[in-house]
């Protein structure tokens, strides 16, 4: 069954990279338009020589990002979910926020906070920080009120309660938020290193497209996609290492 799950994927994508190859030369479109996947790994072979000083620029904004809007939003998410005026006060306003489109505020970030690191992380926090709040807050009122009333029947302080009865059950939303912000996070950098940055996957993208060198562009996405897949898996490995159960349970639904 596992050997299934890797073979028709790969041959899915096998296929699909031999149409676009046949179809390219086929129909002999210009490189400039759309290369063909030769091209692509030819070109991602000329910039492997730099490619890890713009992946290592990246990664370095997006798990940044990342941590900071953890750190704001797993507390925001329970202080939403505990304090019904809290959050009737900042959850329409935070709505508001998260549909703004970021690429509209990015310049605005950007002046505000100059070109430096700092406004690449307000633009990936402004990203990714909405689900990990949705997602905590969610597993907070997700709780059963019967391990509530039990809580309460021993006369657990709520700060105990929010501890060891709350948070443990939120956990597996939780995650499944950080799965969702940390692919987010990726988007977040990239589109303040197109604004910004004088190196990162972002920059490299829009130097190329700038040059017509799609090959390059396209090379560089895919590096961003894979960085993204690992960045998913390894979060999920986390949550499989302190949550196991809930893995299965995902798994079953």
């Amino acid at each position: 069954m596992k050997l299934r799950l890797i073979l028709l994927p790969t041959a899915s994508l096998a296929a699909m990279l031999a149409i676009w190859e046949v179809a390219v030369f086929g129909f002999e479109i210009p490189a400039y338009l759309l290369p063909a996947p030769s091209r692509v790994w030819s070109a991602a072979v000329d910039i492997a020589a730099v490619l890890p000083r713009h992946i290592t620029a990246t990664l370095l904004t997006v798990l940044s990002g990342f941590a900071l809007s953890t750190a704001i939003s797993i507390p925001l998410g329970v202080g939403l979910s505990i304090n019904k005026t809290v959050s009737e006060a900042l959850y329409p306003l935070l709505v508001f926020a998260n549909a703004v489109p970021v690429i509209a505020v990015a310049p605005i970030i950007v002046v505000m906070f100059g070109t430096g690191l700092e406004s690449r992380l307000v633009i990936t926090l402004m990203v990714c920080f909405f689900p990990i709040m949705v997602a905590t807050a969610t597993g907070i009122l997700d709780t059963p009120r019967e391990y509530l009333d039990l809580s309460k029947s021993t006369g657990a302080s709520f700060g105990t309660e929010l501890l060891t009865i709350r948070m443990p059950h939120a956990a597996p939303f939780i995650f499944s938020g950080l799965k969702i912000g940390i692919t987010l996070s990726v988007i977040g950098a990239v589109v303040g290193e197109f604004i910004t940055s004088q190196k990162g996957l972002g920059f490299l993208i829009v130097s190329a497209t700038t040059n017509f060198d799609l090959a390059q562009a396209i090379a560089s996405v895919v590096a961003l996609a894979l960085m993204s897949v690992v960045l998913y898996q390894i979060v999920q490995q986390v949550q499989k290492i302190w949550l196991p159960w809930s893995i299965k349970a995902e798994s079953m639904t």
